[in-house]
């Protein structure tokens, strides 16, 4: 277990462990570990309070693991960089001769560092882990959080989890089945490979391959499906020479006629030829035709879909009541109405219905309104976790503002009560002007005031 705490001074937060050893029985680790010299490991000091030592780790300007892919999904490159790079931890712990096992694999102690753009393990001299398997922690998150419409990427990760329960497993046979798909995926399978014999590959230099799974043959597959679309665009041109070199044969035969003499023989060979090349003439001439028509089809079923879409809408008088949406026991299995379409007039009764009345406190509105002059832009929680920072594409809400961090607070929904977390914040997260600690976590109110860094917000 790491039973953590966290603390901040003025310019840094910190995660606190307790040392559970003597400075007697200290053993290298730590001495290597407070000397930062692996920087991809957290930097960590010793302080002595009460009697008691404790080891500080700086987790400034850093996130967690779960923090960053909480609400989202990871891609196949982010697995196989965060799993390369936890490799990477590892190769540089045993070049120091560091005991691999403290190395803390739990997704809420796994930071990453936003500025260098890297993981950063913790490494924690007294950590023990209770599990058979200390991979099984981090495999179960990356199995939630993966993204699922990749097949790819969920076929690797179960092969990745079942070897995770062996007992030699390692993260480098985990970038070896990632790595593996890669491969797959940038080979090219040539067709004449596999009609040669295996003394003629030897020969010209090229390997034979055997096709030995059903993957292999949907490879093939693709291949060929991809072969003849450009077999097709190759004979795309083929239409366009027929018809030219037709009408040149039937104004060559023209001239002939006209310039020579020919005996009747030759007069009956000359109009055999005019035939074949008029017959090759219309079936050019067909095949452009075809085509033609064929744009046309596809341009009218366009404009038919577009059209009905716009002749069918809702009217006003069809939509839900607010007091049936705001009750509790609203019916969901009751009759929604029909599309209608604009030649439907609507009823007199649908006309002339009764205002509907509706409690304006009970509609539940989550923003946070500005109160800076400068300051205009105001933060609406349309969905959750919803995070704020100053860094683009890894928040749901930019604020640009020099003492905003990248990854600043975070917001999510616990039943009807709205929480707050401090992303360990640099210049702070503030709520009715009371600083919370890193990784803190509080319920907000209507009314309350919230402050990230420099810019205030009233929470309604």
């Amino acid at each position: 277990m790491v039973e953590a705490r966290y603390f901040r001074d003025y310019k840094h937060s910190y995660m606190i462990l307790q040392c559970r050893q003597t400075e007697t029985d200290r053993s290298y680790q730590y001495k290597i570990l407070t000397t930062d010299k692996i920087k991809e490991i957290l930097k960590c000091s010793l302080r002595y309070v009460n009697g008691m030592t404790y080891l500080y780790y700086d987790i400034s300007s850093r996130t967690t693991l779960e923090s960053m892919y909480r609400g989202r999904k990871m891609t196949f490159e982010q697995v196989k960089d965060l799993l390369g790079q936890l490799y990477g931890v590892y190769s540089k712990l045993g070049a120091y001769f560091m005991e691999e096992s403290r190395l803390v694999l739990l997704p809420e102690h796994i930071y990453y560092d936003l500025s260098r753009q890297s993981y950063i393990g913790l490494y924690y001299p007294d950590y023990e882990s209770e599990l058979a398997n200390p991979y099984e922690p981090l495999m179960d998150y990356l199995l939630e959080h993966i993204d699922g419409k990749d097949e790819g990427l969920a076929d690797c990760m179960y092969r990745v989890y079942e070897m995770s329960e062996e007992a030699n497993f390692s993260l480098e046979d985990a970038l070896q089945v990632f790595g593996n798909r890669e491969q797959k995926e940038n080979v090219i399978v040539r067709p004449e490979i596999f009609a040669a014999s295996p003394e003629t590959s030897s020969a010209s230099g090229e390997m034979p391959v055997t096709l030995q799974s059903e993957e292999d043959m949907t490879d093939l597959f693709e291949y060929s499906e991809g072969n003849k679309a450009s077999v097709q665009k190759k004979k795309s041109p083929f239409y366009s020479i027929l018809t030219a070199v037709s009408l040149l044969g039937i104004a060559g035969a023209m001239g002939i006629y006209y310039y020579y003499e020919l005996s009747q023989e030759e007069i009956l060979m000359l109009l055999g030829c005019v035939g074949l090349m008029g017959l090759c003439l219309v079936i050019s001439l067909g095949n452009w035709l075809k085509r033609g028509d064929g744009k046309n089809k596809n341009r009218e079923t366009k404009e038919i879909q577009s059209e009905n879409r716009a002749d069918i809408y809702l009217p006003e008088t069809d939509r839900i009541p607010l007091e049936r949406i705001l009750s509790k026991d609203m019916d969901l299995s009751m009759n929604l109405p029909a599309y209608r379409t604009k030649e439907e007039p609507l009823t007199a009764e649908e006309v002339c219905a009764n205002t509907v009345f509706f409690d304006s406190a009970r509609l539940t509105e989550h923003k946070l309104y500005a109160l800076d002059k400068r300051n205009k832009q105001h933060i609406e929680l349309t969905k959750f976790p919803y995070t704020v920072g100053k860094m683009a594409g890894c928040v749901d809400c930019v604020l640009e503002d020099d003492s905003i961090s990248r990854i600043h607070a975070r917001f999510e929904k616990e039943g009807e009560s709205i929480q707050m977390t401090d992303m360990n914040s640099t210049n702070g997260t503030y709520k009715n002007g009371l600083r919370m600690q890193p990784q803190e976590t509080v319920e907000i109110e209507p009314g309350d005031e919230i402050r990230f860094g420099n810019l205030n917000y009233c929470y309604r």
